[in-house]
């Protein structure tokens, strides 16, 4: 089954060029995907060490299914430094549209929760925001309610659990997220999420409540996101903290932009640690199919130093 696939991916790369978006196979199956690729370089005067990578990060293909209002989607993945060699099952989900703004997931899927994408392909960087812990829950296995029109956006997940492996729904250990998102006016989404990790009897459930607001207006793109979680014991402490971030992105000409971003992590356990990261990222576009970037991140981590990075990425998708 892996080399179908690996000739499958190598036949679809071989015609994604004259492409601009999705390959439509049918009416019923399109199939989209991504190449990520990074050169990094980094330096910590934490641990004094200084290391330069090349890396294919990550590849993967989504097949898309569409039968009136019974839809699907599976995305096969593949990430460079699994040591594996293979395409792992990253989500597979149908979804049932009432055709009044409600729909039915079931399978696996992404998470409601966290500004920044999970995909690099929607992310405005090669980073992501924090350096101490990452919050983003990833995929679940369950099944969620979700509603959407013009104003606003509302869904509830139940799943095996939102942090944790994958496991069985049971009545002590579950996860549970919710979120909803409103948008008032044209560009400005502003969106306030939860989490809960039920662990059952023998560890303390885990929480999480996220708040972020994005803002499109003309060439700009602003966004803000506020964190707040709480992992119950671990190690006769309490493994707590916060996360902020303010970002913009800004779109110099058709084909180039710049971001910025300021990003904090702190956590409130063993006596508390703290990371403050400033990013500057310029981005530019020299195909349809083809998009690069810069980064420059510094990460303060005040009494222990700083680490530095230098990323340059580029992602080709069809």
């Amino acid at each position: 089954m892996n080399k179908l696939l690996k000739v499958l991916l190598a036949g679809l790369l071989l015609a994604a060029p004259a492409l601009q978006a999705q390959i439509e196979i049918n009416e019923n199956l399109t199939i989209s995907g991504f190449l990520d690729m990074s050169l990094v370089n980094t330096d910590s005067e934490r641990t004094g060490l200084e290391d330069t990578s090349y890396n294919l990060d990550q590849a993967e293909i989504d097949f898309i299914f569409n039968f009136d209002e019974l839809t699907g989607q599976v995305d096969l993945n593949y990430l460079g430094d699994n040591g594996t060699d293979e395409f792992d099952l990253e989500q597979a989900f149908l979804n049932w549209d009432f055709g009044d703004g409600s729909s039915i997931d079931a399978g696996k899927y992404r998470s409601y929760l966290g500004f920044e994408a999970f995909e690099p392909t929607g992310l405005y960087q090669y980073s992501t925001a924090y350096d101490i812990i990452d919050l983003r829950p990833g995929h679940h296995n369950g099944v969620r309610y979700n509603y959407t029109d013009d104003f606003v956006s509302f869904g509830l997940s139940l799943v095996d659990s939102v942090f944790a492996p994958d496991g069985s729904i049971e009545d002590s250990n579950y996860g549970v997220e919710a979120k909803i998102a409103l948008f008032p006016v044209d560009g400005l989404t502003i969106q306030l999420g939860a989490a809960r990790d039920s662990m059952g009897n023998t560890l303390a459930d885990r929480d999480l409540i996220n708040f972020w607001a994005s803002y499109e207006i003309e060439n700009m793109t602003y966004a803000v996101e506020l964190s707040q979680y709480d992992f119950g014991v671990e190690n006769f402490g309490r493994n707590e903290g916060s996360q902020w971030l303010l970002m913009a992105n800004m779109g110099i000409t058709d084909n180039f932009g710049i971001t910025g971003r300021v990003s904090e992590d702190t956590q409130d356990f063993k006596g508390g640690d703290t990371a403050t990261k400033f990013t500057i990222s310029p981005n530019w576009t020299i195909h349809d199919n083809l998009g690069m970037l810069l980064e420059i991140s510094e990460t303060d981590y005040g009494s222990e130093g700083t680490d530095r990075m230098i990323a340059f990425e580029t992602i080709f998708t069809f």
